[in-house]
């Protein structure tokens, strides 16, 4: 999926687009899939490639200045089809609700401090950058329909081989679909399902 124009806004309590956000457009494979989750949709930049390609797009954060900047984004670019709410990670997402994409663009900075405010809490993955990575990877698999995909994004400062790990022992299986090559990182894009 590529990248289409957009009219995005900024905000500067909300994490902005950056190259991690344009890698995980560019490796969806939308497919015939009708519906899709992300979680922590910041700008919105995600879900509204996707809501351009699918039915329903439904996007939580638990940052109220995203969830805001991102109902602006979609206004501007008259996208009627992400719905949007607040939730930490799955918290407020009901159980029997099934997904055929799930979407994580994570925190994954490691960080020695805790998070003093909405912006922090974007990049910080707690002290080695996996905090958020194993939270969704515990909970991910109970909203996925039983065809569809995960996408995680992810960096080569928190150990790809925890999170393949972790997939293969719970029996899903992965593919790394994308990465990029940064100053002091390397990011990857991992498409899972079920096995």
């Amino acid at each position: 999926m590529e990248p289409f124009e957009l009219i995005i806004n900024h905000d500067e309590r909300v994490y902005p687009p950056d190259e991690d956000s344009y890698l995980m457009i560019k490796s969806i494979n939308t497919k015939d899939y009708r519906n899709a989750l992300e979680i922590g949709v910041g700008s919105g930049i995600i879900s509204l490639n996707l809501a351009k390609k699918l039915d329903q797009v439904f996007a939580c954060d638990i940052n109220p200045f995203a969830l805001r900047l991102s109902k602006k984004n979609a206004t501007l670019n008259s996208i009627k089809n992400l719905y949007l709410f607040s939730s930490n990670l799955f918290s407020s997402i009901k159980k029997e609700s099934f997904f055929d994409l799930i979407v994580f663009n994570p925190p994954y900075l490691p960080v020695e401090t805790p998070p003093k405010n909405f912006l922090d809490l974007s990049y910080n993955g707690g002290l080695d950058g996996g905090e958020y990575i194993r939270m969704f990877l515990n909970n991910f698999g109970s909203f996925l329909s039983h065809n569809g995909q995960a996408y995680l994004l992810q960096s080569s400062l928190y150990p790809l081989e925890n999170t393949t790990k972790y997939l293969t022992d719970h029996n899903f299986e992965y593919n790394i679909v994308n990465s990029l090559k940064l100053d002091f990182e390397t990011l990857y894009v991992l498409e899972i399902r079920f096995i």
